[in-house]
């Protein structure tokens, strides 16, 4: 499972975007919009592929606001989707070189 001190803090995502995967799950966390209308944009998907050589069929997304506060909050969100679909995201680890 992620821990929020996997991910990273604001000055990270106001540089670049995060990639990861948990298991089979991947995901791809950004920050979308500027000043207060600033979100987190998260997505996962299953591997092999990377993001953009991914479907966007295959993706599913949810954004958070673009706090700090929001870091825990994801991280919880991705280890939930995880643990629902467990085998799904195993499945897919089997793929990856």
């Amino acid at each position: 499972m992620l821990k929020s001190s996997d991910l990273f803090h604001i000055p990270f995502y106001n540089k670049t975007h995060y990639t990861g995967s948990l298991e089979g799950m991947r995901f791809y966390i950004e920050k979308s919009g500027e000043g207060n209308d600033a979100v987190f944009q998260v997505w996962i998907f299953p591997g092999p592929f990377c993001f953009e050589k991914t479907p966007d069929t295959q993706k599913e997304s949810t954004s958070f606001p673009f706090t700090e506060e929001s870091i825990p909050q994801i991280c919880d969100w991705l280890n939930a989707r995880y643990q629902e679909r467990s085998s799904f995201w195993n499945s897919h680890k089997a793929l990856i070189p």
